[in-house]
């Protein structure tokens, strides 16, 4: 098994989520990898007819081959970087991958502990927006959004409701919960209240849970809106991971999430996040 930092060519992103993945792959003393994927640039040739359009086409494949050159060098520096100033023994490789970044992301993500993307593949228009979208929407998979800001150690903060994607977030997701050490179970009151009928929505029936396997957990109850009230509850424990359920589906040009999902998506100065559909 492995954690596996999804690149996307841009230094300064690169190095943030190599950072979230490197301290993943330490509290779990799994290998890290580095993952690069680029799209073949002859994919990029059209057939033509005249060769005034095959110079055009010729050109324009070239002009890509050189682009994905900046790119690649840029994501190999970030995450050697990385690495080489902290992995203190776990094994670290950097794969740069030939075919789209959704492909190539899936299937890292079927046995992978964990994968993780830049914040801003949240939001459409971004370098991985796609890919993330195509994992965690259509593919279905667990995913991690790097935090905006360096990882530093902390408490993981779960928010719970006993949905199926709150419920799979933390199956998915357990090997990082437990390695962390302390675990909070967050919850807003009312919810439990209009969820009573179903015994899991109690925060609990989730502390109960963690504890037969081998990890004891806190309750908090949160007042107001659920996604100010839980990144405030991160802020204020100093929390390195926030792990809950994602809700939507995606569309062609358009990504539609609930409202306490889009919020933790977007959110600036968040910790790294925890998802799964």
């Amino acid at each position: 098994m492995s954690i596996v930092a999804v690149l996307q060519g841009s230094s300064e992103t690169d190095t943030l989520t190599t950072l979230s993945a490197l301290a993943m792959a330490r509290h779990l003393n799994v290998p890290l990898i580095g993952l690069c994927a680029l799209p073949d640039p002859q994919s990029a040739l059209m057939v033509v007819s005249t060769p005034e359009s095959a110079g055009l086409s010729a050109a324009a494949v070239t002009s890509i081959i050189e682009m994905q050159k900046d790119l690649l060098a840029a994501a190999k520096g970030a995450f050697r970087d990385v690495t080489g100033a902290g992995a203190h023994g776990i094994d670290c490789n950097f794969v740069h991958q030939v075919g789209t970044a959704e492909a190539a992301a899936a299937s890292a993500a079927t046995l992978a502990d964990a994968i993780v993307f830049p914040r801003g593949a949240a939001r459409n228009a971004e370098p991985l927006s796609l890919a993330f979208d195509h994992v965690m929407m259509d593919a279905r998979l667990p995913v991690v959004l790097a935090g905006n800001k360096p990882f530093a150690p902390g408490p993981v903060v779960i928010g719970w409701d006993g949905s199926n994607g709150a419920s799979r977030a933390v199956r998915f997701h357990l090997p990082l919960i437990t390695a962390f050490g302390e675990v909070i179970i967050a919850q807003n009151s009312k919810d439990a209240e209009r969820d009573g009928a179903r015994p899991s929505s109690a925060p609990g029936s989730l502390a109960d849970w963690l504890k037969r396997r081998g990890t004891k957990a806190r309750t908090e109850s949160l007042e107001g809106e659920v996604a100010s009230a839980l990144l405030a509850l991160a802020s204020g424990t100093g929390a390195t991971m926030l792990v809950a359920g994602a809700y939507g589906h995606s569309r062609i040009g358009e990504r539609l999430f609930g409202g306490t999902s889009r919020r933790l998506l977007h959110a600036e100065d968040a910790p790294a996040l925890a998802l799964s559909r």
